[in-house]
């Protein structure tokens, strides 16, 4: 148990990083059935990982390969979700933006952070 706490708290800490870095409302790391992994922010994380999780199935019956689902409010904010796989296990990166904000580089690198965790691999943020 230890070690699945470590590899959560690590998670988090990059979900802290990223909703500082890229000004998001929050973010949430969960399996692709939206049962969450680590979440941080403001917003209704369950509700994101919930809302991630039903689009990506519902995109997968029309779309083989899929890696991101956006989605936007009538406001602008958006819910960016991206999928990857660690051991051929498949996880969900979601993210809650305000209008107009960049996204792609600082969710790349956090995957890409999270993957050397799932790895059990060090890596400082």
């Amino acid at each position: 148990m230890t070690v699945r706490r470590s590899r959560q708290a690590k998670t988090e800490k990059i979900l802290r990083s990223l909703v500082k870095d890229g000004a998001f409302l929050s973010a949430i790391v969960a399996s692709s059935d939206g049962l969450p992994v680590a979440m941080v922010g403001k917003a209704n994380t369950l509700m994101i990982a919930a809302v991630a999780a039903s689009m990506k199935d519902l995109a997968e019956r029309a779309l083989e390969g899929l890696t991101e689902i956006s989605t936007r409010d009538e406001s602008g904010h958006r819910i960016v979700s991206r999928y990857f796989s660690i051991d051929g296990d498949l996880l969900l990166l979601a993210v809650e933006l305000p209008k107009n904000c960049a996204y792609r580089r600082l969710t790349n690198q956090a995957i890409k952070s999270i993957k050397s965790i799932w790895a059990n691999q060090a890596i400082e943020v």
